[in-house]
């Protein structure tokens, strides 16, 4: 392909090229970049790649064209050593086999199960809080995700585990964070943060040997029984089922930890908002806390978590790469050409968004005409996040529950910038003052 067919290319420095300004300010570089257009092609150290910034586009990489693309190395470099069996990593037949081992996971009829217990845990965990404690917000959401996470995956209580967890996915996005100077060094070459991810991995996988030890097929109603039943089937390898069971531990909490914490820095800033939820939860809930049956009947919250994940969305985009030569918005790219979707900037563009920086849930009850992918929070099309509505259902609920019990005054230490990673996590502390109802 000639220079003069090719996307526009943001100007860069040399060297380092586009890399710059996104290991400073990721989402400001991401923005700046689609002032370019909806098809860019970016340059960072010992690579190139096209950022894809329209819904239409996004269409047809995702959905009507999925079969002509499918996840490059990077993203299974990105996970070797903790997910190498995992449907996140798998392409082709594999995946295929992957996915539909896990599908009896997630369908309706298992996520109306989960329901009930996720209300549980997070009452039991939210009830441990006393008037005026001051929380890391980050931490306490990320705990709490990883024991709705652990009960609905494996019927395991893990308080007093949940750091071995954490500590791995720190430890995973450390690896990919864009500023570590290891991130321009050959694979083979040895560094701290790769060694502090081997060490974490090897105890993430201590625990999850620990969890399967004693479970057999068809004992409990969870994601590891539907896991262990397809073993016994011959549908998956013990390896599947540990690195997939791994995937979801360390996938499942980090995106509605993530969203929980921005939820409730929202709530803090938009107190109107946070009255209507209290409103809802006392129309809605009969009893101590949410029910599953009650989850359709939660709309106004249903509307907080997707403008939630609109502003924040889990991850910082989509990856994908091109299997065969294809033409995107009049140009060609060549097979193997690698292709970014960053949520962050669809769910801002002001061509689909009114007002795009407000927060607004109410937007979610008036009559649009946005693009359908115009919203990605878990991507879309057959590689869609297999979890996206146990995510769904789990954030309304787990926010539903803690809004009936608590008020939260958060204090962000600072403007809120992100980690150039893989997760959009605040770089900031993030503290929250409880206020018992």
């Amino acid at each position: 392909m000639s220079r003069a067919d090719s996307p526009p290319t943001p100007p860069g420095l040399p060297l380092v090229g586009n890399g710059w300004a996104f290991s400073r300010r990721p989402v400001d570089a991401m923005e700046s970049w689609a002032d370019h257009g909806d098809l860019v092609e970016l340059r960072f150290p010992g690579q190139s790649l096209y950022m894809v910034s329209g819904p239409d586009l996004v269409e047809q990489i995702l959905v009507d064209q999925h079969d002509r693309f499918t996840i490059g190395p990077r993203q299974q470099a990105t996970f070797e050593g903790i997910e190498d069996h995992a449907v996140t990593t798998a392409t082709g037949d594999r995946w295929k086999r992957l996915r539909r081992a896990l599908h009896p996971a997630f369908t309706p009829d298992r996520l109306q199960q989960y329901g009930d217990r996720m209300t549980a845990v997070t009452a039991r965990f939210v009830d441990d809080w006393a008037e005026g404690d001051r929380l890391d917000l980050t931490a306490a959401m990320r705990a709490l995700a990883v024991q709705l996470l652990a009960d609905s995956l494996v019927g395991a209580d893990l308080r007093g585990e949940e750091d071995v967890v954490i500590a791995a996915a720190d430890a995973l996005v450390a690896r990919t964070n864009f500023r570590r100077p290891g991130q321009l060094l050959p694979d083979w070459v040895p560094t701290p943060t790769d060694r502090r991810f081997r060490r974490s991995v090897t105890e993430l996988d201590e625990l999850v040997d620990g969890l399967l030890a004693d479970r057999e097929a068809g004992a409990g109603e969870d994601v590891l029984s539907v896991l262990l039943e397809a073993h016994e089937r011959g549908d998956l390898s013990m390896a599947e089922v540990r690195h997939n069971l791994v995937g979801l531990l360390l996938a499942g909490h980090e995106s509605p930890s993530n969203a929980l914490a921005s939820a409730w820095r929202l709530l803090s800033d938009h107190g109107d908002v946070l009255d209507e939820l209290v409103a809802e939860y006392d129309a809605v809930v009969d009893g101590d806390r949410p029910t599953a049956a009650e989850f359709e009947a939660l709309t106004r919250t249903r509307n907080v978590v997707r403008e939630t994940l609109r502003l924040y969305p889990p991850t910082t985009g989509v990856n994908r790469m091109a299997t065969t030569d294809v033409t995107l918005d009049g140009y060609t790219l060549s097979a193997g050409s690698q292709l970014f979707v960053p949520q962050w900037v669809l769910h801002r563009d002001e061509r689909f968004w009114t007002d795009p920086e407000r927060f607004d849930p109410d937007r979610w009850a008036r009559d649009t005409t946005r693009p359908d992918h115009a919203y990605i929070p878990f991507s879309a099309g057959p590689r869609a996040c297999i979890g996206a509505d146990f995510a769904r259902r789990e954030l309304t609920l787990a926010l539903a529950t803690m809004v009936g019990r608590v008020a939260l005054d958060v204090e962000v230490d600072g403007p809120l910038t992100f980690t150039p990673s893989l997760s959009l996590r605040p770089e900031q502390d993030i503290t929250a003052t409880v206020h018992r109802r």
